[in-house]
């Protein structure tokens, strides 16, 4: 235990001060750390700002040179004939002779090509519908057997069948101008009509009376692309066919012009108008293929071939005259 007459340095008395935290904690070299950590401090604030200087240097100097270069589009070869139709060319074995890398900048895409079916004629090529002027001293004539007119009505009845748009899309031909064709002279000078005649007369004289049959309905050149709409026959063809023969030589030998298409017996009913394609001529062939035609495999007696003038009338109105008949032997 303390004694009394100690001094108790927390009652009174001159005591010592009491340790200071804030000195025994520090060091006597405290200012020179201070002076340390600074140091680094600013080396690494120097080495930063160095960096950021750097880093800003080279953003600056990328910027400017983006800002300075300008693109240049790469040349375009010209076309050449020998090595295709593409304007890039490629060498055989994948060589990159002459090769061009094809860039939105240089890349000029071929012109497209339009396919046309072999055979078929252009828009601008379309046989125009009407009677077309006659040459002076002339008469369009024809060469033709003659149809029931019974028959006639029923082939102009077909048209009946199609729905209201389709049959605006055909021009139909009217019953007086629906003849089985053997030859279409067209326009034939005058002073030639009398040795036509005598041509016909031998050629009639020479064949023997024949039957023919109705066929069904078909189109020129398919039913998918309908340019002409018809009734087609069958029986004895090649009877009609030996007729047919004759008439085209005589009228050959007679210095007329000669029908390199080969003969195929059929009665003209419509033709579709120019311009009508695809779908919409698709749809008259479907609905000429099932027209109710009713007198398929009706006989008709061929007895006689006759030749025909075609003219307009004053109402400007197409008319046939019939300019003699000739009965086979």
């Amino acid at each position: 235990m303390a004694n009394s007459k100690d001094i108790d340095l927390w009652l009174g008395g001159e005591p010592d001060l009491m340790p200071d935290s804030k000195t025994e904690s520090e060091p006597e070299d405290a200012p020179e750390a201070e002076n340390i950590i600074e140091d680094k401090s600013d080396n690494s604030s120097e080495n930063d700002a160095v960096e950021v200087t750097q880093d800003s240097s080279e953003n600056e100097s990328e910027s400017s040179g983006q800002a300075t270069s300008e693109f240049v589009p790469s040349e375009v070869p010209e076309r050449d004939r020998n090595r295709g139709d593409e304007a890039y060319y490629v060498g055989k074995g994948g060589s990159a002779f002459g090769f061009v890398r094809q860039s939105e900048a240089s890349y000029l895409p071929a012109k497209p090509r339009l396919y046309v079916a072999p055979g078929t004629k252009k828009d601008d090529e379309e046989e125009k519908f009407g009677f077309p002027e006659v040459a002076a001293n002339t008469q369009r004539l024809f060469i033709a057997i003659e149809i029931p007119r019974k028959l006639k009505r029923e082939f102009a009845d077909l048209a009946k069948s199609f729905r209201p748009r389709e049959f605006e899309r055909v021009r139909w031909i009217d019953e007086e101008a629906m003849h089985l064709t053997l030859k279409f002279l067209g326009d034939t000078p005058v002073e030639q009509i009398p040795d036509i005649k005598n041509t016909l007369q031998r050629a009639a004289e020479s064949t023997g009376k024949f039957s023919i049959k109705i066929g069904r309905t078909g189109c020129f050149p398919s039913f998918r692309d309908p340019r002409i709409c018809w009734v087609g026959f069958s029986g004895e063809l090649r009877r009609l066919e030996q007729l047919q023969g004759r008439v085209e030589g005589g009228m050959v030998a007679l210095g007329l012009e000669e029908d390199d298409r080969d003969f195929r017996a059929h009665i003209t009913v419509g033709r579709t108008r120019p311009g009508i394609r695809g779908r919409f001529a698709e749809d008259i062939g479907v609905s000429w293929q099932h027209a109710p035609l009713h007198s398929t495999g009706q006989t008709i007696p061929v007895n006689a071939i006759a030749l025909y003038r075609s003219f307009l009338n004053d109402n400007e109105d197409t008319e046939y005259q019939q300019l003699a008949n000739f009965e086979l032997g």
